[in-house]
């Protein structure tokens, strides 16, 4: 009777101690996963633009399934960018905040 006392023992220590072990790997993962979903949602990482202004640059689209910080938009496509200022944009284009806009 006591070796069978001493199994069941062993069987509720490794349940423990895999239990604990399942715990601290979910808590990695879900770690992880919070900044793959903030990563998936970033309107950057899309090839979007985040503008602060009402329209979008040219070549793209408002999207809103997307996160930009500060209060800004989001807009998704190509947009031209403006490095050097006005000079980057053609004809009847104006260059704001790094990118050109239909004017």
């Amino acid at each position: 009777m006591k070796k069978g006392d001493a199994n069941i023992w062993w069987i509720i220590i490794g349940a423990v101690i895999a239990l604990v072990v399942l715990v601290v790997i979910m808590l990695i993962f879900t770690g992880r996963a919070g900044k793959l979903s903030g990563g998936i949602a970033e309107c950057e990482g899309k090839g979007g633009a985040c503008v602060s202004t009402s329209l979008c640059p040219k070549n793209t689209l408002y999207s809103s399934a997307f996160d930009c910080t500060g209060g800004k938009r989001c807009c998704v496509g190509t947009p031209k960018a403006c490095p050097n200022g006005q000079g980057d944009c053609g004809s009847g284009e104006i260059c704001q905040e790094g990118y050109c806009f239909a004017s």
